[in-house]
């Protein structure tokens, strides 16, 4: 019998959600380290276009400098 956290269905949410928030963080504090001047414009509407971009090019096979 297995045993879940939340349940069948909420487990695999939560671990997407998870995931996101992590990935969104990152690239987030990544753009603040290239550009320190920037920080106070560098938003999540910016970090979710980028993020775009990098899922893009993963998605197309370029996967230099990701």
């Amino acid at each position: 019998m297995a045993a879940y956290l939340l349940s069948r269905v909420g487990d695999p949410i939560f671990a997407l959600t998870m995931g996101v928030a992590a990935v969104m963080s990152r690239i987030r504090r990544d753009q603040i380290e290239q550009n320190p001047s920037r920080a106070s414009e560098i938003g999540y509407g910016t970090v979710v276009q980028l993020g775009q971009q990098r899922l893009q090019r993963w998605w197309n096979g370029d996967y230099q400098d990701l």
